[in-house]
Formats: C-alpha cells, structure tokens, sequence
C-alpha cells in the first residue's frame, strides 16, 4: 500500500490532513537569524577593535541568511510535498506565485524607494534592475541598493522554481507508476542539494570571472533550500504516519541537545574556520564547507521546532515568549531597513554620519542600538502599515487547486 493510498484511508474515518502546519518556534528562528545578521553588520561597520569579543562570532553570523533560506525551503516546500503524499491537486502556480508577491514585492519596494530618494545610494541607470530583483546577476549591480536584499533575488529564484520542480516530480512519479510520493520528493531534493554543490564547482572551473557574484545565486544556495525541503518532505510524511511521527516526536522531545549541538557547531566555525577571507573569497572546499555547515546548522534548530510536543520544557515556552513572536512576525521589515539606517550613523570619506567616527572606528554599542531601534521601529511601521494589511488580498490570485499546474496523483 503507498503512502498516499494510506492518507486516503485515513481521510475517510477522520477527515482529509490538513494540507499545512503552524510551527510556533520558526517565529523565534526567524528572530534569531535576523538578529544574527544586524550583529553581523554591526560588527562591520564599527571593526573588530570596537566589537572587541564578539568580533569572532560576529564576523559569521551573516550565516543568518542560510536559516532564511533552509526555513524558506520547509515553508515554500510543504505545502506541495503534503499534496502529493496526500493526493491532492498540488497548489496552484497563480495562488502561490501572487501570495508569494504580496509578502515580498511592496514592502521591498517601499523601502528601497525610501533610502534612494533619501540619498543612502544611487540606482544609476540600472534601476530597474532593483525593483526586478535582478541586481544580482550583474557585477556592477550585485551589492548596490539595499545590500542585503541580494538574498531576496535569491529566494525570488526560488519560488519561481517550487512549482515547476513539483510538477516536474508529478510527472516523473506518475510516470513511474511504482514510485512512492515520498521517495520521488526525497529523490528530488538530494538532486537539488547535488546541484548546489555541483553548481560551485561549476562557477570555479568554467565561471570564474563570476564566481564572485555567483555566492548570490540559487544554483549555488541549492543545498540550503533542499535541506530544508527535505525536513519538508519527512514533516508530510509523518502526518500521514502515526508511527512515524510518534518515533520523530520522541526524537525531537528535548530541545536542547539541538540547541547544543547547533551551538557548539557554530562555535567551531567561528572560532576555527572563521570569516570568508578576502582574498580569494568562495573558493573550493572552503566554500562548500560553510554550505555545509550553516545548512546543518539550521537543520538542528528547525528540527525540535517541527517535531516534538507541541507545548512544554523551558525551550518551547521562551520561543513562544511574545516579543520574540513579534520579532519573528516583523522580522523581513528588520532585514531590510537596519543595514542603511546603521550606514547613516557613522561616517564615511566625504560623507558626513550622526557620528563623527568613520565606518570601521565607530562605537559597537552606538551602531547595534541605531540597527535595533530604527531597524525594528521602521519594521512595525512596514507590518502594521503596509504586509500585514496587503495579506487581505492574498486570496485575489487563488485558482482552483491544480488549474495551472495540473492534478499531483504522484503514486
């Protein structure tokens, strides 16, 4: 019996599996990555002198991203992996692609219309490349506007590519007549994951001109997403399996030992690997080690998130703590408006900050503070003002399951 003929059974006698969960710990994961990378940026704008201890740690926590782009993979990934073990018409590619708009696009654009009228940078002719998320796959472009959103340009990529690879693996399984859901959607993300890692070695031997810029493309962030979308896959699947999901329920009962073993990784990084070296950057087995690492980095954490007892243990209360919710909720709005706030607090040759230190001599304190304060005051305005309004419309693309992208009978 497969899978999804098991899901059907179970439909029958209690109802159809809800096609997703709510995970209340990712709330507090997207807290801590976001928080990582304003640190990070803190300790560059004031220098490892002014950041004193926390220069090391500091210098590596950008790594946040990687958590954005494993929890993005789990997130965007569920949904269609809990279709096609269930056997349900998979999401269709309008709804998902205008929801996925909604969320991203106008708060984005505001901001960058924002600091480029401000005159925290200027676009050139090239403008348009920004609003198209297409700054990235130009050197001239790559890290103008605002800097960190070269990650958004990455995750657009990807949910361009979640509902055709879905489709591609309906087929292919359809095709495949004995191929179970699971082990199609298993197959297909180690695939992905190999591409990631293939597409590195890709842009040093035949690319190098662009290997650079490339640290910013989906093909070589591939194996971050799929290790995500992977935990994806085993989420639906336990849903579908009462003994599965008990087994990983118990696994994931203590939170701790993740929380450790994600630390002490960490740790070992920082401390023994470090910072990506200026010269010559992402290269070979250095490049793939950071992959490597920061992806099981985030996997450690999102695993007693998505399994174990849904309430209780100390772990499980502080990451439902509100206002580490509520940073979580506002934590795309912090993304983007900390970094150019904090490049305004200090000094650059020819540009006069709100302090007369240079960038590199500032105070640690005085640049965290302006990132936290500013960073967070603009994202509550962003989400109460502007996302959290938008979200009445994100029903305004949807189309019935499937229209687009065709049914997912994937057995």
């Amino acid at each position: 019996m497969t899978v999804a003929q098991t899901a059907r059974d179970r439909s029958e006698t209690t109802g159809p599996v809800p096609p997703r969960r709510h995970f209340p710990g990712f709330e507090a994961l997207r807290a801590v990555a976001a928080a990582m990378v304003v640190v990070h940026h803190a300790s560059a704008l004031s220098g490892p002198a002014r950041a004193g201890r926390l220069a090391t740690p500091a210098a590596v926590m950008d790594g946040g991203v990687a958590i954005f782009f494993v929890l993005s993979g789990f997130l965007i990934y569920r949904p269609f992996a809990a279709a096609a073990i269930d056997d349900r018409p998979h999401p269709s590619w309008r709804s998902f692609w205008w929801r996925r708009a909604l969320r991203i696009v106008p708060a984005y654009w505001v901001a960058l219309t924002f600091f480029w009228v401000a005159g925290a940078f200027e676009l050139g002719p090239n403008w348009w490349r920004y609003y198209l998320f297409l700054q990235i796959y130009d050197r001239y472009t790559s890290f103008g506007g605002i800097v960190q959103a070269w990650s958004l340009c990455t995750e657009v990529s990807f949910y361009l590519l979640v509902p055709l690879w879905a489709s591609a693996l309906a087929l292919a399984a359809r095709r495949a007549r004995r191929t179970a859901p699971v082990a199609a959607h298993l197959a297909g993300c180690a695939v992905l994951w190999l591409a990631g890692v293939a597409g590195r070695v890709a842009m040093e031997r035949w690319w190098p001109s662009r290997r650079g810029i490339s640290f910013n493309w989906l093909i070589t962030n591939l194996d971050l997403f799929a290790s995500g979308m992977a935990l994806a896959v085993v989420s639906a699947w336990a849903s579908t399996s009462p003994e599965l999901a008990a087994r990983l329920d118990r696994w994931a009962r203590s939170v701790w030992p993740y929380w450790l073993a994600a630390g002490a990784l960490f740790a070992w990084y920082a401390y023994r690997v470090g910072p990506v070296p200026f010269d010559p950057g992402y290269t070979g087995w250095f490049w793939h080690r950071r992959q490597f690492t920061l992806a099981a980095i985030s996997v450690l954490l999102m695993f007693p998130a998505v399994f174990g007892p849904a309430t209780g243990g100390w772990a499980r209360r502080a990451w439902s703590a509100r206002p580490l919710v509520w940073v979580g909720t506002v934590s795309y709005g912090w993304y983007l408006w900390h970094f150019d706030w904090m490049k305004r607090a200090v000094s650059a040759p020819g540009r006069p900050g709100w302090d007369s230190a240079l960038a590199g001599e500032a105070p640690f304190a005085y640049v965290l503070a302006v990132g936290v304060v500013l960073g967070l005051g603009c994202a509550a305005l962003s989400w109460h003002l502007l996302e959290r309004p938008l979200q009445r419309w994100k029903d305004l693309g949807r189309a019935r399951p499937g229209a687009l992208g065709g049914p997912n009978r994937a057995q």
